[in-house]
């Protein structure tokens, strides 16, 4: 196994693997480090015959609120736009992999669950989440949009996300669960407790057949070009991050430090 340091990795005797986002200082911001120990973690659960269902959960008080900001998201050569744009449909490339993983996942959400965070839940194959949980994409207001779209219009279809993406306001569980989003919702106590309950029934099912069971439901959205929806999402997201707006608050967070252009875009949001 590696030697996993942003992530806890756990595999219990129950075929259930439990995988820990594990920077609570940052509110379990995703840095590259955290995202290649992830891409890790997926390449050993999908090779490990005794594992048959993952959950992701986030230490601390919130599920992930993100990618890291402190930190370069962009590497590699070529002009600024090349860069971005190998690192944006890096992301898709990235969460994709994720969404087809063989074997089941499950997002237990609690906490904020905000922009890249809505990624990582998004592309898991169910989101139990506890009743103080909340979703959002509050950086569209002045970042750009989604790589992926979090698969918002597939699970809420495109009016509701439109919406959603408009204004970048945050949402409960109560209304993700209405919308199609998220599959339950629970007392933050018992979140812990339903999840690892449903997921060890998941586990008592044959893995070749769970395996067969997800293919034959992602294979339906493969058909309606979900792939293709998400690369064109990434590219323009390329395009978002050469727009005065992004760049202006890039410089901003550079003049005036990450918690002033937070405050400057989400501020006159707040009721």
């Amino acid at each position: 196994m590696a030697d996993y340091k942003n992530i806890i990795y756990e595999k219990p005797a129950d075929r259930v693997l439990r995988i820990t986002l594990n920077r609570p200082e940052r509110m379990n911001a995703m840095s590259p480090e955290l995202l290649n120990e992830l891409d890790t973690a997926m390449d050993e659960f999908e090779q490990d015959p005794q594992l048959s269902v993952m959950i992701i959960r986030g230490a601390g008080r919130t599920f992930c609120t993100g990618y890291d900001l402190g930190v370069d998201q962009k590497r590699g050569v070529g002009s600024r736009i090349t860069r971005d744009r190998i690192a944006m449909q890096g992301l898709v490339t990235r969460w994709m992999r994720l969404w087809g993983l063989p074997k089941p996942t499950i997002a237990q959400v609690h906490g904020h669950c905000i922009a890249g965070g809505t990624e990582l839940a998004g592309h898991c194959d169910l989101v139990f989440a506890s009743e103080d949980a909340s979703f959002g994409n509050q950086p569209g207001r002045t970042m750009g949009i989604l790589p992926t779209m979090s698969m918002w219009p597939t699970l809420m279809g495109p009016r509701r996300t439109k919406e959603l993406f408009f204004t970048g306001d945050p949402f409960s569980a109560r209304e993700a669960l209405e919308w199609g989003l998220i599959n339950r919702v629970y007392p933050r106590d018992r979140l812990e407790e339903e999840t690892l309950d449903y997921a060890r029934r998941v586990a008592m099912v044959s893995v070749e057949l769970l395996t067969l069971h997800k293919a034959a439901v992602n294979r339906f959205l493969e058909i309606t070009g979900i792939r293709a929806a998400e690369q064109s999402a990434a590219d323009l997201d390329v395009v978002a991050h050469e727009t005065d707006t992004v760049r202006n608050w890039m410089r901003m967070i550079k003049e005036k430090g990450l918690k002033a252009a937070l405050e400057a875009r989400d501020g006159p949001f707040r009721k």
